[in-house]
């Protein structure tokens, strides 16, 4: 058994969002993401959709999507989210011998060392880089040392353990972003194949990023 997170603010939930979700879920041969929207971010600026908002175009979107459910840890917080703080309670919640994955985008490995107490992180999950389009591997030094200590060339189906080590894996990425999405809408262009229709109808009704 394992457990597979994905987390973003999902400022809104859009198609690679999705997609990713889904192949991850393949690829970990797990029964489901879950995708975790975060509630005040610790690293950049506040989401213009209210928690409720979000969490609602997020189900929304994975409406009919069996391999995708929500993880709603982090979104009720009124301070801003530190991954290892929620690292730490979901690890307290299912116990020690669970494998627990992190999924992350190269983008957001790159200034993982700037994450609050960064080299836990593995203290409580494996962590899974995904690459995305117009990313490199990291530079930075410190964590450059940091990923050849951790990087296993394992598979990651193989991994019993629960936690402690890194993997990376190539999966076929839709190259869409909140930020795309809400500059378009506040130009007044279609987002139709961007985001799921029942998640366009919402934002035009609620009049979000307009």
């Amino acid at each position: 058994m394992a457990i597979a997170l994905l987390g973003g603010t999902f400022d809104p939930v859009h198609c690679g969002h999705i997609e990713i979700g889904t192949q991850l879920a393949d690829y970990l041969d797990v029964e489901h993401v879950r995708l975790m929207p975060c509630g005040i971010p610790a690293h950049r600026e506040p989401p213009t959709a209210n928690p409720q908002q979000r969490l609602e175009m997020l189900g929304l979107a994975i409406a009919k999507r069996t391999k995708l459910t929500i993880e709603r840890c982090e979104i009720a917080h009124t301070k801003p989210s530190y991954s290892i703080d929620t690292l730490r309670q979901i690890r307290a919640d299912i116990g020690p011998v669970t494998r627990l994955f992190m999924c992350l985008g190269m983008d957001a490995l790159e200034h993982l060392h700037h994450w609050h107490e960064w080299r836990q992180l593995l203290d409580y999950c494996h962590i899974l880089v995904v690459s995305r389009p117009g990313t490199e591997y990291p530079v930075a030094l410190p964590l450059k040392a940091w990923i050849k200590d951790h990087q296993s060339d394992r598979s990651v189906t193989d991994e019993l353990r629960p936690s402690g080590c890194l993997y990376f894996c190539k999966l076929s990425l839709i190259d869409i972003s909140s930020t795309q999405i809400r500059q378009h809408l506040k130009q007044h262009r279609s987002i139709e194949h961007l985001t799921p229709d029942a998640v366009i109808d919402y934002i035009h009704r609620h009049n979000i990023y307009e």
